[in-house]
């Protein structure tokens, strides 16, 4: 995999992508995201109501959708048998 300069979409200087951002390893990443008041008021709503913590519940969130994603993606590249 060619690393990619972010801001271009051009293939970045020397090594992967991965190792370019620092993410080689598997231990948990940290991002920063801006979501509407609507949002984030429902988010704060429901990790009360499951008593985890707001930051616990939109990685859970993440987490169901990414595998989603790639689940909906891998049936996508299967081709039908007939």
């Amino acid at each position: 995999m060619q690393s990619r300069n972010f801001s271009s979409g051009e293939p970045g200087p020397g090594g992967n992508e991965q190792e370019r951002l620092g993410y080689s390893s598997r231990k948990p990443q940290r991002i920063t995201i801006t979501v509407s008041h609507s949002v984030h008021e429902a988010l704060v709503e429901e990790s009360f109501s499951q008593g985890r913590s707001l930051s616990n519940l939109a990685s859970f969130w993440l987490e169901q959708q990414a595998e989603a994603a790639r689940g909906l993606r891998s049936k996508n590249n299967q081709s039908p048998s007939r």
